[in-house]
């Protein structure tokens, strides 16, 4: 579940506790958890520590509380805020929230000021960045088009998200190609560039580490530990286009598939580690082919999490427990561990699930639906804006995100409410 953190800041306690007990008991506060504060060291000191962990989304404050912070430092965080108002001549009126309101108004309110982009907070050194990788062992399963709907599903939920496409034949740029063209703000033949260049850079800079002329700057040094990545680099921003529809930055898909084809498997592992490391997302999600090449052994290591699509069909389940018992021999240790962050996914679903798994410790974690009209497309826009898909990957993308908690895969109950100093 994707869970909205905000802090709400009032001189008023019962105001606090009225507002807290709403949210507790609305459906809407299942995705929302809230830390209150009635004096402003408290919430100056917690804001402090949060600087080391993780800053939440919103912060809702009265002018006295929200001014101060500002002017300590609070801008430069690029946390989204509202001010509490009862006057509609404080200032900000962009930002301002009337205090008094339904309370059912106050938290709409709030949710849409969540869902504003986060990227400025992508900037804080230790950012972490969650890559997800979609995988399948059979083509035609689906794996392009689920992937971009997770991306275009976590952009619209405020995550900052590149889609990144490795595969040797790009099958996305169809339903990208208007939106590439619309969001790219230099010349198409620059931007259609960028992944080149920067593989090419990241080759170079690796040739540079590795001949010592930037000790203590590379990519990866030798036994394979991270060190400071990106010195003498661009910033991701200059190799990549924003793309309006799917709410994410993509690359232009490469013009000579020879560069594909070369692409090695630590070729692919530095540009995921670049993506990662550069502090401009928060998910990156990949895709690449579905056979056996350097790409996809590379996106295997380099992925955080993984999705893997199946359909319900006797040879999908077979190459599916082969591809399972050719790992096993090869690298069974490596299997192992992505197991643990596997979500095995049932794509094309109808109503039940006909074939048996290929193997009786494996499930299914998530199934999403058949989509008839999509055998016939010829509008680009038509595949990314299907209302009973999109809710479905929606849930996917709130169990993957869940996933990556402490209580992985455990479904409790997910509204924390919190009120310090009150």
């Amino acid at each position: 579940m994707i869970v909205l953190k905000a802090v709400l800041v009032s001189r008023d306690k019962d105001y606090i506790h009225a507002w807290l007990d709403y949210v507790q008991s609305s459906s809407s506060g299942e995705h929302m958890r809230f830390t209150a504060f009635s004096q402003w060291e408290a919430f100056r000191d917690h804001m402090t520590e949060q600087e080391e962990h993780e800053m939440p989304d919103l912060i809702i404050a009265e002018p006295e509380f929200l001014n101060l912070w500002l002017m300590n430092g609070g801008e430069a965080t690029g946390v989204s805020w509202l001010m509490l108002s009862e006057e509609a001549d404080e200032g900000h009126e962009t930002k301002r929230l009337m205090k008094y309101q339904p309370l059912p108004v106050l938290l709409e309110a709030v949710r849409n000021a969540g869902r504003q982009p986060r990227s400025k907070r992508n900037q804080r050194p230790g950012q972490e960045t969650l890559a997800i990788a979609v995988l399948s062992a059979s083509g035609g399963s689906g794996k392009t088009a689920v992937a971009m709907h997770m991306a275009k599903q976590l952009g619209l939920a405020g995550y900052a998200v590149l889609y990144l496409n490795l595969e040797t034949l790009d099958s996305s740029f169809p339903f990208l190609e208007k939106g590439l063209r619309q969001g790219s703000q230099r010349q198409h033949t620059d931007a259609e560039k960028g992944l080149s260049r920067l593989l090419y850079d990241l080759k170079a800079h690796r040739r540079e580490v590795k001949g010592g002329q930037l000790q203590g700057h590379g990519l990866r040094n030798e036994s394979g530990s991270t060190q400071e990545r990106g010195a003498g680099l661009q910033a991701a921003i200059e190799y990549v286009v924003p793309h309006e529809a799917l709410k994410s930055d993509v690359f232009w898909p490469l013009a000579n598939r020879k560069e594909m084809l070369q692409m090695s498997k630590a070729d692919t592992t530095d540009l995921i580690s670049y993506l990662v490391d550069c502090g401009q997302y928060e998910v990156l999600i990949l895709d690449g082919d579905s056979g056996w090449n350097e790409r996809s052994n590379g996106i295997l290591e380099a992925a955080d999490t993984y999705v893997w699509l199946v359909e319900d069909d006797i040879a999908a389940m077979h190459r599916w427990g082969q591809w399972l018992q050719h790992a096993e021999r090869t690298q069974a240790d490596a299997l192992g561990i992505m197991l643990e962050h596997t979500y095995f996914v049932i794509n094309k679903y109808r109503e039940q699930v006909m074939n048996p798994l290929p193997r009786p410790d494996l499930r299914v974690d998530a199934v999403l639906p058949y989509i008839p009209s999509w055998k016939q497309l010829n509008q680009e826009e038509v595949m990314l804006s299907s209302p009973i898909f999109q809710r479905e990957v929606k849930k996917l993308c709130a169990l993957l995100i869940q996933g990556e908690g402490e209580e992985r895969r455990q479904m409790g109950r997910m509204v924390q409410q919190e009120s310090r100093s009150l």
